[in-house]
C-alpha cells in the first residue's frame, strides 16, 4: 500500500476545469457518470466506487461507474459490502481519518488482498490490478472514493497525483451530491430513505423509493405514477426488497422501518 499525498482543498490546473459540469451536476442523476469521466481523463481507469461508512455497520453504496454497459462495478460493490469489506486494506487507516477528520490516499495493489475469496471476486475474475483509494470525513460517515485500473488500461502514472491531491474537494463533492441527491428524490421520504439504507445497504435505489413509499400507504399503482415506472417493474422491486430484508408483507417492512 503506497501513500500518496492529499493536499487540502488543492485542485490541479486540469481538474479546474471539470469542476464547474460537476458542480452543476451535484444532486443529479448523472453526477457520479460526470465524475468517472472526469477520472477517467487523468487516470484512464476501469471503474469507480464510492461508499459511506458509519460506525458499527456495513458500508452504504454511494455510486458505481465502470466502462462499458454491464454494471460489473456494481456487481462487485454488492459482493464487497455483504462482507468483504471487513478485510479491505484501506481499512487499517480508517481510524486516522475518524479521529483527526484528515484526507487519506493511497494506491492499493490486487496482490496485496491478503484475503483469497475477496482478491478472486472482486479483482482476478474482473481483471483489476489496482486502485486509489481516497477516504475523508463528512459528518458522521467517512466516505471513500475508489478509482480502479485494470489490466488492460494504462498505467495510472502522474494522474494519479491529480485525483489523490483533490481528495478532500472530491469527497465533499460526493458527500453534498448524496444529501442532495436523497432529498430531492425522496422528498418527505428522505427519513424513511434513510433508515432503510441503514437496515440494508446494499439496496440499490429504486427498491429503497418503493419501500418508503409503501410506508407511506401508496398502493403499487401510485407508486409506478409517482415514480414514473410500470407497475410490473413496482412489484419486481418489492419482492427483491422484501427478499433483502427477509420479510413477507407491508406491515412487516412498516415496522421494521417505523420502529
Amino acid at each position: 500500500m503506497i501513500e500518496l499525498r492529499s493536499s487540502p482543498h488543492t485542485v490541479s490546473r486540469g481538474l479546474q476545469t471539470e469542476m464547474p459540469d460537476l458542480v452543476a451536476a451535484l444532486g443529479r442523476p448523472d453526477f457520479p457518470r460526470r465524475l468517472f469521466q472526469a477520472a477517467r481523463k487523468f487516470t484512464d481507469c476501469h471503474s469507480m466506487t464510492s461508499f459511506a461508512f458509519g460506525a458499527g455497520r456495513s458500508p452504504r453504496l454511494l455510486f458505481a461507474e465502470n466502462v462499458g454497459d454491464v454494471p460489473v462495478s456494481r456487481q462487485i460493490a454488492d459482493k464487497y459490502m455483504a462482507d468483504y469489506w471487513r478485510f479491505d486494506p484501506a481499512n487499517r487507516a480508517a481510524p486516522d481519518v475518524t479521529r483527526a477528520a484528515c484526507c487519506r490516499a493511497m494506491l492499493i495493489g490486487a496482490d496485496e488482498i491478503a484475503h483469497a475469496s475477496y482478491r478472486a471476486h472482486c479483482y482476478a475474475a474482473v481483471k483489476l490490478v489496482n486502485r486509489l483509494t481516497i477516504m475523508h470525513r463528512a459528518g458522521d460517515n467517512v466516505i471513500r472514493l475508489n478509482v480502479y485500473r485494470g489490466r488492460g488500461n494504462r498505467a495510472f502514472d502522474g494522474g494519479i497525483d491529480a485525483i489523490a491531491e483533490a481528495g478532500d474537494v472530491l469527497i465533499a463533492l460526493i458527500a453534498r451530491h448524496d444529501a442532495w441527491a436523497a432529498k430531492a428524490d425522496g422528498g418527505e421520504d428522505f427519513e424513511y430513505l434513510d433508515r432503510l439504507r441503514y437496515l440494508c445497504p446494499s439496496m440499490p435505489r429504486r427498491q429503497l423509493e418503493v419501500c418508503a413509499l409503501i410506508v407511506r400507504g401508496f398502493f403499487s399503482e401510485a407508486i409506478a405514477l409517482k415514480l414514473g415506472i410500470s407497475l410490473n417493474t413496482v412489484l419486481t422491486f418489492r419482492r427483491r426488497a422484501y427478499a433483502r430484508l427477509r420479510i413477507s408483507s407491508q406491515n412487516e417492512l412498516t415496522r421494521l422501518v417505523l420502529s
